[in-house]
């Protein structure tokens, strides 16, 4: 599985700013497991270009990572630590944010069997430059959002996905994802809430309690809005879970610009998943 970190601004921020020192430590540790790639997306003040980095690296060992953490102040972005679904390739290519289209996409969950995943493909979609189910998810919901904006085109876009996976015959406990688009940043919260992961490490060693692995949690303060996978905003004021079958859109100035459900809920048992 992975961890997701996104956020929204008034003003140029780094995500040392964004997060403080206990969360950013956090998601230190949590790197140290989440170890099979890093990635970002962001909008910088002044410049309509959307930047993207991946790396092969685990964060810690990536001079860019750290750079850009402590170094590149942004309006909007998006932050990815991978670990890697078994099966599934460990090359630049298979490493997120997946960018197309003018957006940017990070993915935590797995689809089974891996045999069909090329079933989640639009008619007439490129060829996937890499082995992953999330860049074939990326490529059905933007062929679902089509030319449509906003958060309620993203929440039905996801639940079509939802149900082409069904009606392939896969199963996936989590869909749980960030877009970035020119103009907002959407929180996809799909998943089964009871569902953990089992037969793989998702925690440090040491963590002897731990939130729910699915879970996800927003922040809002001060002209800042935040969204994070369990276990970065844990003891930080303010806290909320997200619905578990929601969107939250985020506007270009900081702000939860609107909450919306998914038509759909996951319930599926979860397998052994990255």
């Amino acid at each position: 599985m992975c961890r997701l970190l996104g956020w929204s601004s008034d003003r140029p921020v780094t995500v040392a700013e964004v997060l403080g020192a206990p969360a950013l430590d956090r998601l230190r540790e949590l790197a140290a497991v989440h170890a099979h790639g890093c990635g970002m997306a962001w909008y910088a003040e002044g410049d309509d270009r959307l930047h993207a980095h991946r790396s092969t690296l685990a964060a810690g060992d990536d001079g860019d990572f750290e750079q850009f953490v402590h170094e590149a102040p942004t309006r909007r972005g998006l932050l990815h630590l991978r670990l890697a679904t078994p099966g599934l390739g460990l090359d630049v290519t298979d490493t997120h944010p997946f960018v197309a289209g003018g957006m940017a996409f990070a993915h935590n969950g797995a689809i089974f069997p891996q045999d069909k995943i090329d079933l989640l493909l639009p008619p007439g979609a490129a060829e996937p430059e890499g082995s992953t189910d999330s860049e074939r998810y990326f490529a059905r919901l933007r062929s679902n959002i089509g030319r449509k904006e906003g958060g309620a085109a993203v929440a039905r876009a996801a639940g079509r996905v939802l149900s082409r996976v069904r009606w392939h015959g896969m199963s996936a406990a989590s869909l749980n994802a960030l877009l970035l688009t020119p103009r907002e940043l959407h929180l996809i919260s799909l998943h089964d809430p009871e569902a953990e992961p089992a037969e793989v490490q998702v925690w440090p060693a040491d963590y002897a309690t731990h939130p729910p692995y699915l879970d996800l949690s927003m922040l809002q303060r001060d002209g800042l809005s935040v969204v994070a996978s369990s276990g970065i905003l844990r003891e930080e004021t303010g806290v909320s879970r997200v619905d578990a079958a929601s969107v939250v859109t985020m506007d270009d100035h900081g702000g939860v610009a609107r909450v919306s459900q998914i038509p759909q809920r996951i319930t599926a048992p979860l397998r052994q998943s990255a």
